[in-house]
Formats: C-alpha cells, sequence, structure tokens
C-alpha cells in the first residue's frame, strides 16, 4: 500500500505541473526550406513567433525570430516577411546584407500601398501605443571552419525583435486570437546592393508564385499567447522543423483536414495518430473488458489486443516510410516495441497451451507479465518522445495534455486492479498460488493473465471441452 500510495503521489504531481504547463503557449514556427544550388535555388527562411499578453498595458506584443542563410557568403538578394495576404497596407521584415562584410544583417522594417515600393516605416506611420524594437540583428558561420575557407561557408543572418502592441497596426489586420493568421513571403536572389542602408531600393521580386517569387503561409497565433507576468524570452528557431502551429494554407477544420490526407506529412499523422490511439485507448480499454469480468471478458480482451498489435506494426511501417534514417532513441524505443509485441503473442500462447495443462502459471506467464508492463510504459514514453520529435515543445499544451492523459491512465489503472482485487475477493476464492503483492499492477498488452477471473474463464472453457469429448463418447457408444 505504500508505495502505491507513493506512486499516487507522483502521479498527481506530474499531473498538476502538466496543468500549469497548458496555461503557457508555445512558439510557433514556420520554415521554406530551399536549395543552395545557383542553377535551381529556392526560398530558404525560418520564421519563430509568439504573442505576449501584456498585462501592464492590456495590449499584446509580438515576438519574431527571422533567421535566412547565405551560402557561399553571398550577399546577394533579399527576403523578407510580412503580415497579410497581399502588400497592400501590410507591415513588412526584410532581410539583406553582406556576411563577409564585418557589419551585422539589415533588418528594414517597411509598408507599402497597393504594389508599389515598400518605404521604410517611421515612427509618425504607425498608431498611437505601437513601437518596433530590433533586439539582436547579427551573422552566424555555420561552417566557417572547414578546409574551403571564410568564402566557401554558409552564414545565417539571425534577427529577432519585438513589435509591442502590434494588433494595433491599422493597416492588415494582426490578431492575437486568430488560429490562421495569414501572412507571405518574398525574395529576389540576384540583386547586387550599392549600399547597405535600411532605406535601400528593392528590385523586384519574381511575379509567379511558389519558390521561385513569393507565397503565403499561416500561423496560429492563439495557440503561442504567453500570459506570464514576467515578459517570455525570443522565439527559438527549431532545427530541421518545417512547421509548428502553421501550414501553407488557411488553417481552418476543412484545411486542417486536407493537410492531413493530402500533405507531404500524411505518413507522420498515420504514424503519430495510429499509435496515440493505441496506447492511450485500444490497450487500456483491453485490460479493463477483462478485469470487468463475464463469461466473454477473455476473448473481448484477445480481440482488442489483437487489433492494438495490428495497429502497432501500421504506425511503425508508416513511420519506418517517412524517416530517411534511424537515429534518434524514440524509432530504436519503436522497432524495439514492435518486436516485444510479437515476443508477447507467443509467451501468451505458451502460457495458455501450459495452464490448459497444468492448471497454474509457469516462467511464460510471469516474462509475459513483465514485458508487457514495459511495452505499456515504453510506448506511452514514446508518445511524448515522438511529439517532442515533431517539434512540440516540453512546455506546449498538445506534450502537457498527453502528460496528463497518461498519468490519469496510471492512476485509474491502479485503482482498477485495487477495486477489481477487491471485489473478487469477496466472491472468488483466491488459491495461494496466484496471489500476488498488493504494491504491484500488471500494465501490459496481456496483463489479464494476472487475474482470477480469466483462470476461472479458463477453467470454465476446459470443463466445457471435458464435457463435449464426453458426450462425444457417449454418443460413440
Amino acid at each position: 500500500m505504500k508505495s502505491r500510495s507513493m506512486l499516487t503521489s507522483l502521479l498527481l504531481s506530474l499531473l498538476g505541473t502538466s496543468c500549469m504547463l497548458i496555461a503557457n503557449g508555445e512558439p510557433v514556427q514556420y520554415c521554406k526550406f530551399g536549395s543552395s544550388n545557383v542553377a535551381d535555388a529556392e526560398v530558404d527562411f525560418c520564421v519563430g513567433a509568439l504573442m505576449y499578453q501584456n498585462t501592464s498595458s492590456n495590449t499584446y506584443d509580438l515576438y519574431l525570430t527571422l533567421t535566412v542563410p547565405r551560402h557561399h557568403g553571398s550577399a546577394l538578394g533579399w527576403t523578407a516577411i510580412g503580415v497579410g495576404t497581399v502588400m497592400d497596407k501590410s507591415l513588412m521584415f526584410i532581410l539583406y546584407g553582406d556576411p563577409l562584410g564585418h557589419k551585422d544583417p539589415i533588418a528594414s522594417i517597411r509598408t507599402t500601398t497597393d504594389h508599389h515600393q515598400p518605404t521604410l516605416l517611421t515612427q509618425q506611420d504607425m498608431p498611437s501605443g505601437m513601437d518596433l524594437r530590433v533586439i539582436r540583428a547579427s551573422w552566424l558561420a555555420d561552417d566557417i571552419y572547414t578546409e574551403q575557407g571564410p568564402d566557401n561557408a554558409t552564414y545565417t543572418a539571425w534577427v529577432s525583435l519585438v513589435c509591442y502592441s502590434c494588433h494595433l497596426w491599422h493597416g492588415t489586420d494582426i490578431s492575437a486570437q486568430s488560429n490562421s493568421q495569414p501572412w507571405m513571403w518574398a525574395w529576389n536572389a540576384k540583386q547586387k546592393f550599392d549600399v547597405f542602408s535600411f532605406d535601400a531600393h528593392l528590385e523586384m521580386h519574381k511575379h509567379h508564385a511558389g519558390a521561385g517569387g513569393w507565397g503565403n503561409f499561416y500561423l496560429d497565433m492563439s495557440r503561442s499567447i504567453r500570459t506570464a507576468p514576467s515578459p517570455p524570452s525570443l522565439p527559438p528557431i527549431r532545427p530541421q522543423v518545417t512547421s509548428v502551429g502553421a501550414s501553407d494554407t488557411p488553417m481552418l477544420f476543412a484545411g486542417s483536414i486536407v493537410k492531413m490526407t493530402v500533405g507531404p506529412d500524411l505518413g507522420s499523422y498515420v504514424h503519430g495518430l495510429v499509435l496515440t490511439i493505441t496506447f492511450l485507448s485500444l490497450l487500456p480499454g483491453g485490460i479493463v473488458a477483462l478485469r470487468a469480468g463475464g463469461p466473454k471478458s477473455f476473448h473481448y480482451h484477445l480481440t482488442i489486443q489483437l487489433c492494438g498489435s495490428f495497429l502497432i506494426f501500421l504506425g511503425l511501417g508508416a513511420g519506418l516510410l517517412k524517416s530517411r534514417k534511424i537515429n534518434t532513441i524514440h524509432q530504436w524505443v519503436g522497432i524495439m516495441l514492435t518486436s516485444a509485441v510479437v515476443i508477447q503473442g507467443l509467451l501468451g500462447w505458451w502460457h495458455h497451451r501450459a495452464f490448459v495443462r497444468l492448471h497454474r502459471r509457469t516462467w511464460s506467464s510471469y516474462l509475459h507479465i513483465w514485458l508487457g508492463r514495459l511495452v505499456m510504459i515504453a510506448g506511452w514514453s514514446n508518445i511524448v518522445t515522438g511529439l517532442l520529435l515533431r517539434g512540440y515543445t516540453r512546455g506546449s499544451p498538445l506534450v502537457a495534455i498527453s502528460i496528463v492523459i497518461i498519468c490519469l491512465q496510471g492512476v485509474g489503472l491502479s485503482w482498477w486492479k485495487f477495486w477489481s482485487q477487491r471485489e473478487q475477493a469477496k466472491y472468488v476464492p483466491t488459491p495461494s498460488w496466484t496471489k500476488e503483492d498488493d504494491d504491484t499492477f500488471a500494465l501490459s498488452i496481456t496483463d489479464d493473465e494476472d487475474d482470477q477471473m480469466e483462470e476461472k474463464d479458463e477453467r470454465d472453457e476446459i470443463a466445457h471441452l471435458q464435457r463435449q469429448d464426453s458426450r462425444r463418447s457417449i454418443d460413440r457408444n
């Protein structure tokens, strides 16, 4: 009982911590990872954003981080992002500069009307109460220490800024509550600047949409809202993560469905959804189905767990097809989990045969139980690590909600184990060889093998088969 109380306290503590994490949002991110080849160059940038609810001024501040790589030390061209779907009255953030010129990159903040040349934003252009501050603008060399020398290295422009009371902008609407805030990007890969000034003339981007000239993307700003008393840190850029709370299409309900079913992340959605349903619904449901008792509870349990095993194989296949290589703990744990499911099935079959013949547990029974416990715990853990690999931060609501559900299931299965044992003790005599330490509980694909009700079902099945054999013998006589 003492260890059960400690386990329950630990799970409830994790539950409380997770609920606190839900109160704060997470930065959203959108990236276009383009080609660095000169012949077929594509736009290459990342943007991270969050909205801070400033309680002192009762306004929303926009925190923004923008990165743009420059390959081979190139000083050509510019890259820009802006709020809205068109240039007219958009608030634009434009980056350009020379990574080998010993000066910081230029972060030029501009606006325009219609489709004219964007002009530098001044304090007079902003509404009362709104302000803009560039917090950081610097070049970072990614591989300057290679043998090719600095001229062949890749440099990344990092710019971070804060737009105070940004929702007051009188042009394109900037809403902290929007779950599909429109943004646009544009670039020119070939312009040669005479001088790198904040109001330098910009040559036109290509007219066609896509990687060639311009495009749109959408951010879930409501997901990023921070409400903590102190201002947040600048949003990070997660390496190799294409999107977090972002999309190339409006994130309405139908748009989300389209993205999940026909987008490039289909394999990731199938992998995550299938395995989450399996470990948070099917496998625990199979355990509860058997512990509920009844003449068919064992068969219900077996059917549910077979379906769960099939979905585990399906989820593994989707994940492997999506992955280019296997190099994370999450992937290796998933492969070992799938292998353990196969072993679990063989151990369960061996246990059933031995129990029918000997009417008692054998080594395979206990190995089956303990391996099943490890499978469930590892599966739960892999749900969280999968979300982290997907780009969600440790404090993101989705990660916190997942931890809450896992903790609730752990507490629920512990309580169910205790309750079912107490109820069975009232009506079913417990043989000495079936007793189990009260401080343990089975969390496994076939944890029901550890239950007296299952043993009773199996004995009833054996008696039924024996009666059938007796009837056949009488008929033959």
